[in-house]
């Protein structure tokens, strides 16, 4: 019994002397957070050029451009993502087929800042939007990461949804 009693004291003792180390920072409230805000904003306007303003000449975007899926979500570093001109016309092709575009928030965005990461938001969309040639809506749960440098610029975006609901309303 003593032995079991010494055994469990150390056992004990030894989940509690774990280290904790923090590895960053999440903000509710953050510049770059409002720039994520501004790109939704400047989505349902039909902004591409106001949106492309946003990001670096350099970013790179992966995830679902165009009806397209992009495998580099998974091999993020083997596959170029999506340059800055090709995610515009991406954009502009949406605007120009869809109306009453609207990005609804799902939740607060979070801006993440890692020890030794690039300053990230994560939002979480409700993206509504009505085709104009079939007068369809598409309701789609959308994801995005965005990587900011230091010149406030996104440099890098993931972004995450199924474009079902958009085939479906473009049928």
């Amino acid at each position: 019994m003593k032995k079991l009693l010494i055994a469990l004291a150390l056992l004990c003792n030894a989940a509690f002397a774990q280290k904790m180390v923090k590895n960053g920072t999440i903000y509710k409230e953050h510049p770059y957070i409002e720039v994520v805000k501004k790109l939704a904003a400047l989505y349902q306007k039909g902004d591409a050029d106001g949106m492309a303003r946003c990001y670096a000449s350099n970013a790179q975007l992966f995830g679902m451009t165009r009806y397209t899926p992009d495998s580099a979500v998974r091999v993020r570093h083997a596959i170029k993502g999506k340059s800055l001109a090709e995610a515009k016309a991406g954009w502009q092709h949406v605007i120009d087929g869809w109306e009453n575009i609207k990005m609804t928030p799902e939740s607060a965005p979070d801006g993440l800042q890692y020890a030794d990461a690039p300053f990230t938001v994560q939002s979480w969309w409700q993206l509504t939007m009505v085709n104009k040639a079939t007068k369809k809506t598409a309701v789609i749960e959308m994801v995005l990461f965005d990587m900011f440098d230091k010149q406030g610029k996104i440099v890098t975006q993931f972004e995450y949804y199924d474009p079902a609901p958009m085939l479906a309303a473009m049928q």
